[in-house]
């Protein structure tokens, strides 16, 4: 199984597909300067393979490694943050006044 996590600016979201079939987003909205999750999203069809923990992990690692800050609405994400703190250096408040 081939998985693959692909960065769409454009879209400002994060993408990740299973042997080059779309299974799930995490969107993200850039505000001053600081990535924040809103939106976690994995395909009926992909639910239950632990893709969703794979995403939001490859995603903040990308913010990360490019040396940006990130924070969550995202109640997926949220929680992921419960359990993984290998980011807590680079989680940030959510902005005051952001509306997810």
């Amino acid at each position: 199984m081939s998985i693959d996590i692909t960065h769409r600016t454009e879209r400002g979201r994060y993408e990740i597909s299973v042997d080059g079939v779309f299974a799930g987003i995490a969107a993200y909205e850039l505000v001053d300067g600081i990535t924040i999750f809103n939106h976690t999203v994995i395909q009926d069809a992909f639910e239950g393979q632990g893709l969703a923990g794979q995403l939001v992990e490859g995603a903040i690692s990308d913010v990360v490694a490019g040396g940006g800050s990130f924070s969550a609405t995202c109640p997926y994400v949220v929680h992921w943050l419960t359990k993984h703190h290998d980011f807590d250096a680079a989680l940030g408040p959510v902005p005051e006044g952001f509306q997810a």
